[in-house]
């Protein structure tokens, strides 16, 4: 059964370009294209295994810090240098 997703017209446009480039079609342009993401941003794949314990433990750390975040908190510290990036 058929999902939908709702995405902005911009991004619908440029995925019906891509198609059109392609000669695929729409449905199968976006699965190729998030197929592509996902195994590109996954990054596991291409560790070795000392490097993939690393990054459970990391994940691990994540996991046990996010329920501390504080709602609507920010990092942000723009404000401590100037528009040349130098202290202000």
């Amino acid at each position: 059964m058929p999902k939908l997703v709702t995405i902005r017209d911009e991004d619908f446009q440029r995925a019906r370009n891509l198609a059109g480039r392609l000669g695929t079609s729409l449905d199968e342009t976006v699965a190729t294209a998030l197929r592509d993401l996902d195994r590109n941003t996954s990054g596991e794949g291409e560790l070795n295994s000392e490097q993939q314990a690393e990054l459970r433990a990391i994940r691990a750390l994540v996991e046990e810090a996010r329920p501390h975040i504080v709602p609507g908190a920010f990092n942000d510290h723009g404000w401590l240098y100037d528009g040349n990036g130098l202290p202000a």
